[in-house]
């Protein structure tokens, strides 16, 4: 079986001309956008929350430093620091209840 034509080929096969287009005009406007309050705001907590999730639970440097003193008798327990930071914490757990 022979084919002798498939049809016109030049169609396909030349590209086809495209047209200019003309330059556009100016307005004057401008665009601008405002960030509201609450945006914002929501960008901020979104970036402090994404540093805490960054940061350590535990400071493994400050555990191992105080793990030597008491190790070595010279951590002081009396220290009201401690006792303040213990009954914050105590306190905290108690409010979220």
């Amino acid at each position: 079986m022979v084919i002798d034509k498939i049809g016109n080929i030049k169609n396909i096969v030349e590209p086809k001309s495209t047209k200019l287009v003309g330059k556009t005009r100016s307005t004057g406007k401008s665009d601008s956008v405002e960030i509201s309050s609450e945006a914002k705001q929501a960008a901020e907590q979104s970036k402090i929350a994404h540093i805490v999730k960054q940061t350590p639970d535990i400071r493994a440097e400050r555990v191992k430093q105080i793990k030597e003193q008491i190790a070595n008798g010279t951590y002081d327990f009396n220290d009201d620091r401690i006792i303040d930071k213990v009954a914050e914490k105590i306190a905290m757990q108690l409010l979220r209840k």
